[in-house]
């Protein structure tokens, strides 16, 4: 089975705007993600009922395709699990490859399974009608199906009913009329799961609501069992459990132990842990600088919230022969192996307890950390993006999570640390083509329009929805947009922009074309807006967004000399973002040591990197970053301006002098 995207959708009772869900009156549960075939839940071949647009990506525009396909048998690679209650993406085998489609369930047909598994008594007839009473019945058992009528898995109410025509041996085929969300197949499955408890002396019936049945959970337990069949419908599973008291069928999967044969080398202390359902309990060893035998594990990207310690997402726990004995471990469950050595001076100011490992609390830590200064010897981000520092206080070791970056303090001891940056919040704005080459925000409203392949956007309502004021240059045909103690000031018929600081000239910039300019309106090539402005351009489809990112700047003490005719500044930038943002399209925070307005000058040097990048959660956030600047400066005094720009756009400036001997 292939997973992506996990989660669930429970379809309530009706009313609840979903389009043609409205009519459902019963809960069914829909289980997220994209599937490969199998069985009723995944078919593997579907029939087109009608012309069916194709694209060569699953996320291209509706309005878009590639081609379109007439009325004709698909055979199915993958598909999305709520495919049979509105329109959902399949990824179809064709002559050119694969293709995805979005047909709605009503233009498409499918067979019906081969076999289905009767729940209750069921009545039959000689035809597709209930006129005229039944001619016989069937009780619960599994029956070969011979026809279906047309499209008899589509329905606004999964418990009406669609009509299968099945064998018997005595009367022949006859026909059932049966709910939907009735209509399955068993398969048998060997696998082994946790359950936290289970329902006991259930049949499949009860399991899946026939006849509102309640399912008797007095003697519920706890514990590691073995799954051996796996009822299915359109809607929903079952799944048939072998327990010390014999079977029981539950909607609930567990969580799926897989079978294992393999070696974990663990370099670092990592608790083995008895019991890995009992909760945070303490460890009954802990292991070092030895490989392991792992005979069992459980992968919690494929559990959806339903793992042992379902906030280590992206990670594995592996049962294990070592030689402290057997039980548990993860390798995000003790000291991480891929944390950051650090020299690190930290000022704690918000109270913090200190942990044995970082996001695990063991046990209740005696010591509290508060308005004091600790040194950290290394730096790690959690699989949820935390940032935790390992540090020394009164002789004891342990680990502190760090976030709040507005009240606390980090200090490289290695390197020219000067002062911090926090992103305090993030203004965005979307824009979509419209009409006639238009561009529009989100309400409908014009903000600009392209051509030749080029964007321009209305600089004034821009400054508006980005909080910057307009004002008329006297005796000029130009304007000046300010926000804080930032302004760039745009003329009709030049091609560059100038740039202000506390009202101060700070340098003027080429633009990438001139403003065009009307009686009441200004327009700016998209380069120039994300420059001027500073602003990140996030692309999806035919639609974009830009994002104004706003930052605090806390300055500490400023260098006043400069060893072996160089100097060299860096700042702590804190900001919760993914690191792919780094790498590709986001425009980062740049920091110059300009001399002169020489914007740097010759030899200038400026970098921003995540240094805290934890390869063991791919997923978690970037929260530290290191921006740093360095310029060469000959003997003598110089007056020098340290400044902080995302484009052209000034953050935050400061004179300094400077001596190099």
């Amino acid at each position: 089975m292939i997973k992506r995207k996990i989660f669930a959708i429970t379809i309530l009772a009706a009313g609840l705007g979903l389009g043609s869900l409205a009519h459902r009156t019963k809960a069914e549960t829909i289980y997220g993600g994209s599937y490969a075939p199998e069985g009723i839940r995944f078919p593997a071949t579907i029939e087109l009922l009608a012309d069916t647009p194709y694209y060569s990506d699953p996320n291209q525009p509706d309005d878009e395709p590639e081609g379109t396909f007439a009325p004709q048998e698909v055979n199915v690679l993958t598909v999305e699990s709520s495919w049979s209650i509105g329109k959902a993406t399949w990824k179809i085998e064709t002559m050119f490859g694969p293709r995805w489609i979005r047909p709605n369930p009503w233009e498409i047909g499918m067979e019906p399974p081969k076999r289905i598994t009767l729940l209750e008594e069921t009545p039959l007839y000689r035809s597709q009608s209930t006129k005229g009473g039944s001619v016989a019945s069937l009780s619960a058992q599994e029956v070969e199906v011979v026809a279906a009528e047309k499209q008899w898995f589509y329905t606004n109410d999964p418990s009406s009913k669609a009509w299968i025509k099945v064998h018997t041996t005595w009367l022949g085929d006859l026909w059932a009329h049966i709910p939907v969300n009735q209509i399955g197949t068993v398969q048998k499955v060997q696998r082994k799961a946790h359950y936290y408890g289970l329902p006991a002396n259930s049949d499949l019936g009860t399991a899946m609501g026939v006849g509102e049945q309640q399912q008797d959970w007095s003697n519920s337990k706890a514990g590691d069992y073995t799954i051996t069949r796996e009822f299915t419908t359109i809607y929903d599973r079952a799944f048939e459990v072998q327990t010390d008291q014999g079977t029981t069928w539950t909607r609930e999967k567990g969580v799926t132990i897989l079978s294992a044969n393999e070696t974990v080398a663990i370099a670092r202390e990592t608790p083995l842990i008895h019991d890995v359902w009992d909760g945070y309990k303490k460890e009954d060893a802990v292991i070092k600088g030895e490989t392991v035998t792992a005979f069992e594990k459980i992968d919690e990207r494929l559990e959806s919230g339903r793992g042992p310690y379902s906030i280590w997402n992206n990670s594995t726990w592996y049962h294990v022969r070592s030689s402290k004995g057997t039980g548990w471990i993860n390798k995000l469950f003790g000291e991480p192996e891929s944390s950051l050595p650090v020299h690190w001076k930290v000022k704690v100011n918000d109270q913090k307890e200190l942990f044995r490992y970082p996001e695990i609390p063991f046990s209740t830590s005696t010591l509290l950390l508060r308005d004091q200064t600790v040194e950290a010897t290394e730096a790690w981000n959690g699989p949820n993006g935390g940032l935790w520092l390992k540090v020394q206080v009164d002789s004891r070791s342990g680990w502190i999570p760090f976030w709040n970056y507005s009240q606390d303090n980090i200090w490289d001891e290695d390197a020219n640390t000067i002062f911090h940056i926090s992103r305090m919040n993030m203004n965005s704005l979307g824009i979509a083509p419209a009409a006639n080459g238009g561009l529009q925000l989100s309400n409908g409203q014009r903000i600009g329009y392209t051509e030749n392949n080029q964007s321009y956007l209305d600089v004034i309502q821009l400054a508006e929805y980005f909080q910057y004021k307009v004002e008329k240059v006297p005796n000029t045909n130009a304007i000046s947009l300010s926000k804080g103690e930032y302004s760039f000031v745009l003329q009709a018929d030049l091609g560059n922009a100038t740039l202000n600081w506390h009202g101060t000239k700070d340098k003027s910039v080429q633009l990438a074309e001139m403003p065009r300019h009307t009686r009441d309106s200004w327009y700016l090539n998209l380069k120039d807006v994300q420059a001027l402005f500073g602003l990140t351009q996030v692309v999806a489809g035919n639609e974009y967004s830009l994002f104004e990112k706003m930052y605090q700047v806390r300055l500490g003490e400023l260098p006043t000399s400069a060893a072996k005719g160089r100097l060299e500044l860096q700042a702590f930038v804190d900001d919760w973002t993914s690191r792919e943002d780094y790498k590709s399209n986001q425009m980062p925070l740049q920091m110059f040591i300009e001399e002169n307005g020489d914007h740097g000058g010759e030899g200038h040097l400026t970098q921003i990197n995540g240094i805290v990048n934890n390869p063991d959660a791919s997923v978690a956030p970037v929260t530290l970053f290191s921006l740093k600047a360095s310029r060469p400066l000959s003997n003598g005094t110089h007056q020098v301006s340290v400044v902080i720009r995302i484009g052209e756009r000034i953050i935050w400036k400061h004179n300094v002098e400077i001596v190099v001997k």
